[in-house]
């Protein structure tokens, strides 16, 4: 699904755009910063194909096309940041986010925040009327994070293995506000 238009970050010196297999390597660089990410989820730094993964791996029911990947650049055209959706799930009003990462230099800035705005309002335009998530256990900076963006623990989803490490995870969703959808 291409769109002409995008999330628009409204903060100068940045912008959006969408991720393209063609832009995995890139996104192999992004992952290579974020390795305490990595470390932490998987306990092992991102393999070298997880970048291209991301652009063919889609949840059951899903293809790739109903993948959605944008990356946050700066003026010097760096790729700082990505969210990457799956749009329609679980359900035909639902986008889903499944990774969303900021270079570690970015973070604590307000830009993951505003990347996260820009993408909602997308989304809403899209005619989605709730985002969802899971976050693992062990990630409390990334759960805090949501819950500020107003999303809200949904349910348990048991402990799940990712790498070398098996985490208790949790489903967030947030539903958009009626008065705000166009």
């Amino acid at each position: 699904m291409l769109l002409s238009t995008l999330p628009d970050l409204n903060r100068p010196g940045y912008t959006i755009r969408r991720l393209f297999s063609t832009d995995a390597d890139q996104l192999q660089a992004l992952f290579e910063q974020c390795a305490d990410f990595f470390v932490m989820t998987d306990g092992v730094p991102a393999k070298p194909t997880a970048a291209a993964t991301e652009f063919v791996e889609a949840p059951e029911g899903k293809t790739p096309q109903d993948i959605d990947a944008f990356g946050l650049f700066d003026d010097r055209d760096r790729l700082l940041g990505t969210l990457i959706a799956v749009r329609h799930y679980p359900d035909a009003q639902t986008w889903w986010i499944g990774l969303m990462l900021l270079a570690p230099a970015q973070r604590e800035q307000g830009l993951g925040a505003g990347f996260y705005r820009a993408f909602e309002q997308w989304v809403r335009r899209q005619g989605a009327t709730d985002i969802a998530l899971c976050a693992i256990a062990a990630n409390t900076p990334g759960q805090q994070f949501w819950q500020r963006q107003g999303f809200a623990l949904f349910r348990p989803a048991g402990p799940r293995s990712y790498g070398t490490k098996t985490h208790e995870v949790y489903v967030f969703r947030r539903s958009l506000p009626v008065a705000q959808l166009k």
